[in-house]
C-alpha cells in the first residue's frame, strides 16, 4: 500500500556531488545528483560486485561505480564498463534497481511502486506549494519506532490537554492581548472525526465568551505520510488566538521501526515571530528538573511537546501490540484512521487506487489546518476545508483590522 504513494528522500539542499545511502521502505538505496544538476536514486550495491554505490563518483550522466567503473544513469541503464572489450554488450543486459524522484518544493520525492515508468502525479502538499510566505523545511529527526505510533498522534487530539500540559505554559507576552480567556470547556475535548479525499482530519468546536462566535481548532492527515495542524500551540491553552502558521511535516518511512521527521512550516508576514523551540531540543532535555535519582532513559523530559511525544510513543513499543489496547469514546480519531488504512490496502489487494492517489491531479493538495474563531452560521464540520488562510487570513490584528506583527 506505501508503495502507491510518492515519499521524500531527502532536502533538495542535502544533495550536492556527493552521493547520500538513504534506506527507504526497507530497501537501501543511494540517492544523487548527476553533474547536469539532476537527481537519481539507486540501489545501493552495484550490480557488477555489490560494492556501495555511496562511495561511487557524480559523472555528468550518471553514476559511477569506484571499484571496476560500472556506470548507471538514473533509469538503472549500465552505460559504461571501462575493463570490458569495446565490442561487449554486456552493459545492455544490466537493469540496476531504480526508482523514479522528481525535486518539487525543496524535497526530492520518490515513486516506489509498480508504475515506476508511469507514475501517478506527485501530490503537491499546499505547505510547499504557497507563495504567500517563507517555508521553513528541518530534517534529520530519527525515532526509533514504527511510523503509525506518530501518525496515530495526530488521528488523537485528545492526547494533547493531557500530554503537552502536565507543565504550565505560558503566552509570550507580545500575544496575551489576543488570546480568548474566555474558552474554558478545553477538557474533555469535544471532538469530530471526518474522513475527506485526503485521509481524515479532526476538528475540536469550543465555545467562547460570545455565543455566536466558535474557537475551531483542526488537525489533519493526509495520508499517508503527511500531517497538518496550525498555530503557536495547536490551539490548546493558552494559545486561544488566530495565529495560524500553516504548518506539520511528513514522515521519510525507513522501515518497520524507523522513520524520520521532516518538519515545515510555513511563515507568512503578519506572523508571530517569536522563538519556539522547533521539533527536539538538542540534548533531548525538557524544562523541568532532572532529579538525580531519575534513573529513566528520559529523565527532566517534560515541557518540550516534540520531546514528550517521543518519550510517550517510543514506550508503546517499537511496534505495539495494539491487540492489547482498550480503546475508548476519545479514540474514535485512531479507529477512524485504522479503518482507512485497512480499506486502502483492501483497495491495493483489489487493483483499485487508493485514498490520495489521484491522476487527474491539478494545482496543490489542499489540507485542512483551520485554527482560530469563526461564526456559527459559517461553521461547517465536514470533507470541504475551513477557510483558507491565503490572502492574509488567518493572522493576528488589533481592533483597526490592522496586522500586529509586520
Amino acid at each position: 500500500m506505501l508503495r502507491r504513494y510518492w515519499h521524500p528522500v531527502c532536502l533538495s539542499a542535502n544533495l550536492k556531488d556527493i552521493p547520500i545511502a538513504v534506506r527507504m521502505l526497507c530497501e537501501d538505496l543511494v540517492a544523487f545528483r548527476d553533474g547536469k544538476g539532476r537527481p537519481g536514486l539507486l540501489g545501493i550495491r552495484c550490480s557488477h560486485r555489490l560494492a556501495s554505490l555511496e562511495y561511487g563518483q557524480v559523472r555528468e550522466d550518471g553514476l559511477m561505480c569506484s571499484y571496476h567503473g560500472w556506470r548507471y544513469d538514473s533509469q538503472g541503464r549500465c552505460i559504461d564498463q571501462p575493463l570490458e572489450p569495446r565490442d561487449s554488450d554486456l552493459k545492455s543486459k544490466i537493469r540496476h534497481l531504480w526508482y523514479p524522484v522528481q525535486e518539487w518544493g525543496g524535497v526530492v520525492w520518490t515513486y516506489m511502486g509498480p508504475e515506476k515508468e508511469n507514475p501517478p502525479p506527485l501530490p503537491k502538499i499546499d505547505v510547499l506549494a504557497r507563495t504567500d510566505g517563507e517555508v521553513k523545511l528541518v530534517d534529520g529527526d530519527i525515532r526509533n519506532y514504527n511510523y503509525l505510533n506518530w501518525m496515530e498522534n495526530f488521528a488523537d487530539m485528545g492526547h494533547s490537554v493531557i500530554l503537552h500540559h502536565q507543565v504550565l505554559r505560558d503566552l509570550p507576552e507580545e500575544l496575551k492581548p489576543f488570546n480568548d480567556y474566555s474558552i474554558k470547556n478545553w477538557t474533555p475535548l469535544p471532538l469530530e472525526f471526518v474522513e475527506t479525499n485526503y485521509g481524515m482530519k479532526t476538528v475540536s468546536v469550543l465555545d467562547t465568551g460570545d455565543p455566536e462566535v466558535k474557537f475551531v481548532n483542526t488537525w489533519s492527515i493526509a495520508m499517508p505520510i503527511h500531517w497538518r495542524f496550525s498555530g503557536i500551540r495547536s490551539g490548546f491553552p493558552p494559545d486561544f488566538t488566530d495565529e495560524r502558521q500553516e504548518g506539520g511535516g511528513m514522515i521519510r518511512i525507513i522501515d518497520d521501526t524507523h522513520f524520520e521527521l521532516i518538519r515545515y512550516t510555513l511563515f507568512r508576514k503578519g506572523n508571530y515571530p517569536g522563538t519556539f523551540t522547533f521539533g527536539l531540543p538538542p540534548d533531548k532535555k525538557g524544562t523541568v528538573e532532572k532529579k538525580p535519582y531519575d534513573k529513566r532513559k528520559y529523565s527532566g523530559w517534560e515541557g518540550v511537546p516534540a520531546l514528550e511525544d517521543l518519550v510517550l510513543q517510543e514506550s508503546q513499543g517499537d511496534i505495539p501490540e495494539r491487540r492489547l489496547e482498550h480503546l475508548a469514546t476519545s479514540d474514535r480519531g485512531v479507529i477512524t484512521m485504522r479503518r482507512i488504512w485497512h480499506k486502502a490496502m483492501e483497495d491495493v489487494a483489489n487493483g483499485k487506487d487508493t485514498k490520495g492517489v489521484d491522476r487527474h491531479l491539478k494545482g496543490m493538495l489542499e489540507v485542512d489546518t483551520f485554527h482560530g474563531h469563526v461564526k456559527v452560521n459559517e461553521l461547517k464540520i465536514g470533507p470541504e476545508n475551513m477557510p483558507s488562510s491565503m490572502e492574509g487570513r488567518g493572522l493576528i490584528r488589533d481592533q483597526n483590522g490592522k496586522l500586529v506583527f509586520t
